[in-house]
């Protein structure tokens, strides 16, 4: 998979904005060169490889200092790229940043495209296409747990798991291409023993599969709805959940009247948590719109929070509430614990279902930490997580998985129907690709381009 690549690009590393630090990362044949002709040593040091230098960055035609930084000089292949690699870390103004960046083009190299470095590095080998996928997956992580597992990704363990798999399936397919073309020395195809083979491998990519939907809330975070009849303190909740005043809080019914959205971190899950507009029967247009955005939120979320002011008995709002969420992922919380009850306690249980229950004074912060624990839990009883930690956090990577799957599946039941070795072939043949797909070991140049085009310039 390695290229040569000719050409030197630069670009600046970290956001846009004002910082204490910002980086500028230059790679290919010409980084030192361009180096050399701009930096002074404030100490005489030598350019050695993975030292950190301090000194001045110049213009060379003018031979003015832009500014004091410090660089390292990094030599190919030992570096990200695997090219020869310069970073300079210099002070975190836009414009130092752009006059700094401004003469290394000057100076023989061009401007970097979307993602191009981590491209180069797959190019040149030093990651596979799983890996490079990790480093966009760790950067949008919203959360520890999903940034771990990124991480992981990052590390290989995807991609040595699949590769596995993959070439146990290679080996299958010679025993195939063996007893095709030689089938008087090796004999005829044994389908039960062949099926059993295949069989492992498919539970294998059946388990990665079953990880998305958690590696999907661990990468995206959890969409959390917080529903019900309006002044039962909804927005209080939101409050007690962030531990901050965000939202508008009144003894008046339907203060809010539009959706507020926040996000919490809980145990290394994000909540991305909307407080929606109370679920009654609308007054006017203003109304209307408020609760037809509270059901599409709904709709939308992976979590509803039912919200009931406990201190009063259920009623019609209540249960339409409850219809709403009906078959839903669903929490209920019985809000107004610091007043004395008054629902009907038989009543409350028989529209819970399966769905947990908790008691909370938003206000005082009783029953908070609890809640918080049962939504985790409920994130971890929702999910399915591989032992081994290869959470599929990537919907290609799903893609991928699938066709392999399906692949397989159909290898599988033409061996045990039987079928000459050419049949089985065709079908074990495509489950290979697929999963050759996912390291990129097999993929096309149109797909590495859309994948490297959703980084950033200067990643």
């Amino acid at each position: 998979m390695a290229r040569i690549l000719d050409d030197t690009i630069a670009a600046i590393a970290t956001p846009p904005g004002v910082g204490s630090v910002g980086i500028i990362r230059v790679s290919g044949p010409e980084s030192l060169r361009i180096f050399r002709s701009l930096f002074v040593s404030s100490n005489g040091s030598n350019f050695d490889s993975h030292r950190m230098l301090h000194g001045w960055l110049t213009d060379p035609k003018s031979k003015s200092k832009i500014d004091e930084v410090m660089s390292c000089y990094m030599k190919g292949p030992k570096s990200f790229t695997g090219e020869d690699v310069i970073e300079i870390y210099c002070h975190g103004s836009p414009v130092i940043l752009k006059n700094v960046l401004n003469i290394i083009l000057k100076s023989g190299a061009r401007l970097a495209e979307k993602g191009e470095f981590s491209k180069r590095a797959f190019l040149n080998g030093r990651l596979d296409l799983a890996q490079a996928e990790a480093i966009l997956d760790l950067i949008s992580a919203d959360g520890s747990i999903g940034a771990g597992y990124a991480l992981r990704q990052l590390e290989g363990k995807l991609s040595k798991q699949v590769n596995a798999v993959r070439q146990r399936l290679l080996e299958r397919m010679s025993e195939l291409d063996a007893g095709i073309d030689f089938s008087e020395d090796v004999g005829e195809l044994d389908h039960l023993a062949f099926v059993n083979k295949l069989s492992a491998e498919f539970v294998a990519i059946e388990k990665w599969l079953s990880t998305f939907e958690a590696g999907r809330l661990y990468r995206n975070g959890l969409a959390t709805a917080i529903i019900g009849k309006p002044n039962v303190g909804k927005s209080s909740l939101l409050n007690a959940l962030l531990g901050e005043d965000r939202a508008i809080v009144s003894e008046l019914p339907g203060t809010t009247r539009d959706s507020i959205e926040e996000s919490v971190d809980i145990g290394g899950i994000v909540l991305k948590i909307v407080d929606t507009a109370g679920l009654r029967h609308p007054k006017d247009r203003v109304e209307e719109f408020g609760v037809a955005r509270t059901r599409r939120e709904m709709e939308a979320a992976d979590l509803a929070l039912v919200v009931l002011d406990g201190s009063l008995p259920l009623d019609e709002l209540d249960r339409a509430v409850f219809d709403q969420v009906r078959g839903r992922r669903t929490i209920i919380i019985v809000n107004k614990a610091d007043l004395p009850f008054g629902m009907d306690g038989a009543e409350l249980e028989s529209f819970l279902g399966s769905s947990p229950c908790f008691k909370v004074s938003a206000l005082t912060g009783q029953g908070i930490p609890e809640l918080k624990r049962g939504i985790l839990g409920q994130l971890e009883r929702a999910t399915n997580p591989c032992p081994d930690g290869a959470v599929l956090l990537n919907a290609r990577h799903q893609e991928c998985l699938l066709e392999a799957k399906n692949g397989l599946s159909r290898a599988i039941l033409a061996a045990k129907e039987g079928n000459p070795a050419e049949i089985v072939a065709i079908d074990l043949k495509e489950a290979i690709i697929a999963l050759g797909k996912v390291t990129g070991e097999v993929v096309s140049d149109e797909i590495i381009n859309t994948i490297f085009e959703q980084f950033c310039v200067g990643k």
